[in-house]
């Protein structure tokens, strides 16, 4: 038998013994753990939409009882009174434990310690509630406005589960969050600058891809977006990491995957979780490069043409793999050919160009004052070749 055959034969047995397995009935179930939690679990408002005195309600809510099923409960919310006083509390119509043989005790609030006391168990000999439900609700005022930005932790305290048998059960806790905030400032992906040109063929075109007012509780670990371009126009030739996300991967000590695909246009990247598969942190805050992207001019336009560097398909993701809102993205232009001396490309050669050239004199590639826009001739140096081109294009 030809090994290529031996290797097929090995591989389609294998498959055929993992379907098997995967088809027959599962007799051993992991027992759940039941878990205790607030929700919402965030309850994030802003002073554009929120004021002082309006209100908002929780759940505390339960999931994952199995036999022999959950018989009494006590537990105590906790919340910060110099920021948030509960206004209503009460025990669900449909609670959790089974209404017809329940005794809820009354809620005890204590207002200025600021928590809320529940209890209920179930009459007689009846068994345990299974599944999930709500054992009580909240209604919180908002009594402190920013700024500065407030908040406090929903917190879930003092708790103790017992099943029929009156003995303590096992749990898993997920607290809730309140903020009232400032609105934050606007997050949003830019091209930078915002007008490049070329003034021959075979130029080199470069833009930064920035990112703006990210913050660290965003948790931002992914990015994906497109650059479209005028393909009759440019070739986009390279793509190079920025430092903003490269940072803080080393912070957290991990790296980064960054990768890009020409002619899609798209470049991807990611910060990766530790040892452990988690994303523990510094999250990326403020704002930075993401990317250069470098083009180059394979065609010049007899006249002035303009086309649009345009930032579309933005994704952006958290540590917990979901979708984040931005406010807008900035695209950019680009001009061929340049008017010789118009270092920033406004139609026409004056003064903010001269104080350009003025700026970068004598620097290189490299060098602080570096601005590539005043090597006018592209000979890796800002000197008085570049001048005598502003000299003859000025006010012309």
């Amino acid at each position: 038998m030809k090994p290529k055959t031996i290797k097929f034969l090995t591989i389609s047995l294998a498959l055929t013994c993992i379907l098997t397995f995967a088809s027959l009935p599962h007799t051993i179930a992991t027992p759940q753990t039941p878990k205790i939690y607030v929700e919402p679990k965030n309850n994030r408002f802003s002073t554009e939409t929120t004021v002082v005195g309006d209100t908002f309600t929780v759940n505390i809510s339960t999931s994952g009882w199995e036999l022999p099923g959950l018989y009494a409960y006590e537990f105590k919310l906790h919340y910060d009174p110099t920021l948030l006083n509960i206004t209503e509390t009460d025990y669900p119509d449909d609670h959790f434990l089974s209404k017809e043989n329940n005794f809820p005790t009354p809620v005890i609030i204590d207002y200025e310690a600021g928590y809320a006391l529940y209890g209920c168990v179930l009459l007689a000999d009846v068994p345990g509630s299974t599944g999930s439900g709500v054992f009580a609700y909240a209604t919180f005022q908002i009594i402190k406005a920013p700024p500065p930005g407030l908040s406090c932790d929903l917190e879930l305290k003092d708790i103790a589960f017992l099943d029929p048998a009156g003995t303590e059960m096992e749990y898993d806790v997920e607290h809730g969050y309140y903020e009232f905030s400032p609105p934050k400032p606007p997050v949003y992906l830019k091209v930078e600058p915002e007008v490049v040109g070329a003034f021959k063929l075979d130029e080199q075109v470069m833009i930064d891809i920035t990112i703006n007012e990210i913050r660290a509780e965003d948790r931002l670990v992914g990015l994906e977006w497109k650059v479209g371009y005028d393909t009759s126009l440019l070739q986009l030739s390279n793509v190079t990491e920025g430092d903003f996300m490269k940072h803080f991967a080393e912070l957290s000590g991990t790296d980064t995957i960054f990768t890009w695909h020409a002619d899609k246009g798209v470049v991807g990247m990611m910060i990766l979780p530790d040892g452990n598969g988690n994303f523990t942190g510094p999250f990326p805050d403020g704002s930075g490069t993401l990317a250069t992207i470098t083009f180059k001019t394979i065609e010049m336009p007899e006249e002035p043409t303009e086309t649009d560097l345009e930032l579309f398909d933005v994704v952006l993701l958290d540590a917990d793999g979901n979708e984040m809102l931005y406010d807008h993205l900035e695209s950019g232009v680009y001009i061929a050919p340049a008017e010789p001396g118009d270092l920033n490309l406004d139609g026409k050669v004056n003064i903010q160009d001269l104080y350009i050239f003025g700026v970068s004199f004598g620097s290189h590639p490299g060098h602080p004052r570096w601005d590539a826009r005043a090597d006018i001739n592209n000979d890796g140096k800002v000197s008085i070749l570049d001048a005598v081109v502003i000299a003859r294009a000025f006010h012309t």
